[in-house]
């Protein structure tokens, strides 16, 4: 076990690092980033016989990547395809129904942020717990803090520090011993 939780460690480090080089090089190393950290996380569900931790990953994952394809799909259909319909409204209305309808994506993506959020602050928690750890913890917290606050760009800075402690808890599972027994 002591050996499957510091490989698994070493490797979601890793993933996180990929992760974080992807918000400089672009999209592609961040999703590599996480399919790396998501296959270390699933091996420390199971040294840890843990399934909630795996169960909250991969629901913050997933509702990640619906939030983006929602988001991403709902401004390209409102800059390439709301203007082609024929409405019949007063054209001095067109800049509020833009506006609300641009109000109404930025809910949807916060919604999305805040299920994301949640989930992955119940991962740490999870992983916390189990690991004796007290960086996922700080991970949890920051990570939550910054899903709440995701309004204001605070939020993402907020998140990111979340992320941090996430990769300074993965990196003490590379040295973790399991507690003695007495």
């Amino acid at each position: 076990m002591q050996e499957q939780v510091r490989s698994a460690g070493e490797l979601a480090f890793i993933g996180v690092i990929i992760q974080l080089a992807g918000l400089l090089l672009g999209g592609l190393a961040t999703l590599a980033g996480y399919v790396v950290e998501l296959i270390a996380i699933q091996r420390l569900s199971e040294a840890f016989n843990n399934p909630a931790i795996w169960r909250n990953a991969l629901n913050a994952v997933i509702t990640a990547i619906v939030g983006t394809v929602v988001l991403v799909a709902s401004i390209f259909a409102f800059i390439f395809g709301f203007p082609l319909l024929p409405i019949p409204m007063n054209p001095y209305l067109y800049p509020l129904l833009y506006i609300g309808i641009a109000a109404a994506i930025f809910v949807v993506a916060y919604v999305f942020v805040l299920l994301s959020g949640r989930y992955y602050r119940d991962l740490y928690n999870e992983l916390a717990n189990s690991s004796g750890i007290s960086e996922f913890r700080d991970a949890a917290k920051w990570t939550w803090l910054g899903a709440l606050l995701f309004i204001v760009i605070v939020g993402a800075i907020l998140a990111l520090v979340g992320r941090i402690f996430a990769l300074l808890g993965y990196n003490r599972l590379k040295e973790w011993k399991p507690p003695q027994q007495t």
